[in-house]
């Protein structure tokens, strides 16, 4: 049996990180979590990440900022941005997340799968 890969889910709301890790664990995956950027830039050394799930607005370093380094270290994981603010107010605050993966939070369990089997399946 295969084993799946491993999803890194980034998010400073930990009831958001807790709901989206129960949510990945229904789909069959492993998880990694993280409350802020530089929790996450230590997961790097697991080269078994997947696909990133990223808030796009955190405390700290904003996920946009963060999504730019993980390319760096983690250049097969694609990343998936979430928010709860939709992308057009994102883009009134100068958050760039054009031609990204987003998903709206709260996301609906089966969007979420769908969108994770993709990205896994195009890695």
């Amino acid at each position: 049996m295969e084993l799946k890969p491993t999803i890194l889910i980034v998010d400073d709301d930990q009831a958001m990180r807790m709901l989206l890790e129960r949510y990945v664990a229904l789909f069959g995956y492993r998880s990694l979590l993280a409350a802020d950027g530089e929790e996450a830039l230590a997961s790097r050394e697991n080269s078994e990440i997947g696909v990133i799930i990223l808030d796009v607005i955190m405390s700290g370093i904003s996920g946009q900022q963060l999504a730019e380094q993980l390319k760096i270290l983690l250049p097969n994981a694609p990343i998936l941005f979430c928010s709860g603010h939709p992308a057009t107010a994102l883009a009134r605050q100068g958050i760039d997340i054009k031609g990204a993966q987003f998903l709206q939070k709260p996301c609906r369990p089966p969007e979420l799968k769908q969108r994770l089997s993709e990205m896994l399946a195009a890695r």
